[in-house]
């Protein structure tokens, strides 16, 4: 475990792990990686965090990373796990940044604390998957795994058990080459910087850490109906999607962002999923994020 981690036990006994980046006396601010991902993918982060005067605190979800479990979980219970972090670290209230598969999460924890979160900054979120339109738009990859984990779940069983999960605990540069190979020019270009490679290999692997049960069980809960409504959502948002996203296209970012009454969109033309939150993340943080 190095330095930037951290583990607290939660009331129920589990424990819940988190990395922190940026400065370490700046305004708190949460960070949800995507999927897959943990922890350590908000040391992308890190230096933009310290300019910009933020705490970065970024939690392993259950059963990812150094995080214990939590069985038959739906999306709604992370908010408690949230919330009982930031009783630990005897923080009131922070900003709330998600990415990707963070985006989910984010919504419910900002439906549940509203007067713990300043303001929700989503980039390239993952919209939800029980609308056709959106489980269609996803790459065959994608729209392969989180269909098969709810209509014939020992297919993704097979797929991870076997391969996946095993590459990525030991291999992960595999799967990044795979992932590599997949994406578009505007993606491709930052993927390939050896600082970004390092910081996801890491991520992937530590994604992976546990074996394949918690993923595909958070693979399974963004496949399903997420259990809370979006509209009721009044807090600020500001979302952001690249225009040329072909791992979670913006058809998701405009999908969430219809359904919220107080969200700024930016829509940024020529950007990837991966090229945005690396490349603009100065502006997103400065432009998205309220004074607290």
């Amino acid at each position: 475990m190095n330095s930037d981690t951290h583990v607290v036990t939660l009331p129920d006994g589990r424990r819940l792990a988190y990395a922190e980046y940026g400065n370490p006396t700046g305004t708190p601010t949460l960070y949800f990686h995507g999927f897959p991902g943990s922890r350590l993918e908000a040391q992308l982060f890190d230096l933009p965090a310290r300019k910009q005067k933020l705490r970065v605190l970024a939690p392993d979800r259950n059963g990812i990373g150094l995080s214990d479990p939590k069985p038959n979980r739906c999306l709604l219970d992370w908010s408690r796990d949230v919330s009982d972090l930031l009783d630990s670290l005897d923080i009131e209230k922070v900003h709330l940044v998600a990415v990707s598969g963070g985006g989910p999460y984010a919504l419910a924890c900002t439906s549940q604390l509203a007067k713990r979160i300043y303001d929700l900054t989503l980039v390239c979120p993952l919209g939800p998957l029980d609308q056709v339109e959106l489980m269609n738009s996803l790459r065959w990859p994608g729209r392969y795994s989180f269909t098969s984990v709810r209509t014939i779940p020992l297919l993704p069983e097979i797929t991870y058990g076997l391969f996946i999960i095993p590459v990525a605990q030991r291999w992960p540069q595999i799967i990044y080459q795979m992932m590599v190979a997949m994406a578009p020019p505007a993606d491709t270009k930052v993927l390939n910087r050896h600082q970004v490679r390092k910081i996801m290999c890491g991520s992937i692997s530590e994604a992976a850490r546990q074996g394949r049960s918690a993923l595909l069980y958070e693979m399974s809960l963004y496949a399903q109906p997420w259990g809370f409504d979006i509209s009721k959502i009044k807090m600020p948002v500001h979302l952001w999607h690249g225009t040329a996203d072909e791992t979670v296209p913006m058809i998701h970012g405009n999908t969430i962002a219809k359904s919220l009454s107080n969200c700024k969109s930016h829509y940024i033309k020529g950007e990837g999923h991966f090229s945005l939150p690396i490349d603009y993340v100065d502006q997103i943080l400065s432009d998205s994020l309220s004074k607290g």
